[in-house]
Formats: structure tokens, sequence, C-alpha cells
């Protein structure tokens, strides 16, 4: 039991623990409660990595430097003390989408389980900022949320092979963005010619837990145009 959510504890691998979050009703405090207790248990004596998911948490450590006991205890200790309030994004992204077409093969196919024009998933897609729950599945792949209940729709049957960078996507849940090129079944309703990953920066990709994403719609001249401003 956490001071702010309960959790489940169990063995992760050989040297590892996962806590899993019960009960937690707000997808977002969730998130970003596991993602500052990865940040708390990471970098500590002994613990090799620690990877938040959306309501979970595992931590690896060294068993030449601990005992399974005391990095269970290191786990537990952060998990008590790490607040359930949820903090100011730390910065706020504005994201470009050309919506449908092209760019958004899956836009019809979501429109037409949601039972909604393509307008409307659009602008439901398009109104509300979403906070960055946690990055994974792909170097940089930002999961984000809350998404609109009327836009969940479940990932596509088949992956594609390929799925272009800087496609957005709806699975479940929440939405996504693909910052390169992977496969990938999420449904794609739309493309951001923005460059979400830059090998030279310090910090090459744009997503971190936290943050606050907006997306605006453009229409595909803006898009081509941004494109060739970004070259």
């Amino acid at each position: 039991m956490s001071g702010a959510f309960s959790s489940e504890i169990s063995t992760y691998g050989e040297h590892g623990w996962i806590a899993r979050l019960t009960g937690a009703r707000d997808i977002v405090a969730a998130a970003l409660f596991v993602n500052t207790v990865a940040d708390a248990v990471r970098g500590q004596t002994g613990i090799i990595d620690a990877v938040a998911g959306v309501d979970s948490l595992v931590i690896r450590f060294n068993p030449e430097l601990l005992t399974p006991s005391i990095a269970r205890a290191m786990l537990e200790q952060a998990l008590a003390a790490t607040p359930s309030n949820v903090c100011p994004a730390r910065k706020q992204i504005t994201i470009p989408v050309c919506y449908g077409g092209a760019h958004g093969p899956d836009l019809g196919a979501v429109s037409k389980k949601a039972g909604l024009t393509p307008e409307q998933v659009i602008k439901t897609h398009a109104e509300q900022p979403y906070r960055v729950l946690a990055v994974g599945f792909a170097p940089g792949f930002a999961y984000l949320g809350p998404l609109s209940p009327s836009l969940h729709v479940a990932r596509r049957a088949t992956p594609r092979p390929r799925v272009d960078a800087g496609s957005v996507g709806v699975a479940g849940a929440m939405t996504g963005v693909y910052p390169l090129a992977s496969p990938g079944g999420w449904q794609i309703i739309g493309r951001t010619p923005t460059l979400l990953f830059n090998p030279s920066a310090d910090d090459p990709f744009t997503f971190a837990p936290g943050d606050e994403v907006r997306f605006r719609a453009i229409g595909e001249a803006a898009f081509h145009a941004l494109v060739e401003n970004a070259l």
C-alpha cells in the first residue's frame, strides 16, 4: 500500500520488481504518479533501471549490490513517499496535424466505428489537451490521454509493417504520435509534418512524461509548407 495509491508488487524476472496500481480511476494521476516514482528510484545505488508505464512501474536491480528484499523496500519507500497530486505540465507542445486522406488512412474506419462524421472525429480529437502518460513501445513514442470516450476504438486487427514518422493514431483510451517510422497497429487518423526526432539534440525526442500536448488541424497545403520549411 502506498501513501497515494494502492499497489501490488510482484517479482519481474530474476532481478526485478513490478508495482501495479490497483483501483486507480484517474489515468493522468496514475501515470504521472508512477513516472514520479520511477524518477525517485532511478539512479539509486544498485538500481539498474526504472521504467514507468501508464499504471505500473518496473525496477531492475544489480544482485551484487542489492538483495531482492532491499530492492523491494526501496520501491515501497518511493511509492509511499510520492504524492498523488497531478503536477503542472513540464512543457506545452502544439502539434499541427493533417487529418484524413493519405495522411490518415483510418479516419474513415474510426468515423464509422465511433458513429461520427470525419469532421466530428477531427474536432473531438483536436479540441482537448492531452498529457504524456508514458513513453515506450518504440523510442520516443508517447502515449497521450485521456482520449474522449467517443473515440475509443480497438487497434487494427492486422498491424501495418510500416507506419510513417509523424503519424497520429488512436487505440483504446489513448492517442499517440509515431516519432519514427515503425510497424504499428494503431488506427492512423492523421500525420504531423513536425520532426519529432533530432539525433543531434541533447534530448533527441520531443515528448516526455507529464508534458501537455495539443493538436491543431491543418490542411494539405500547410502540411507541405511546413515540411519544406523543415528541410
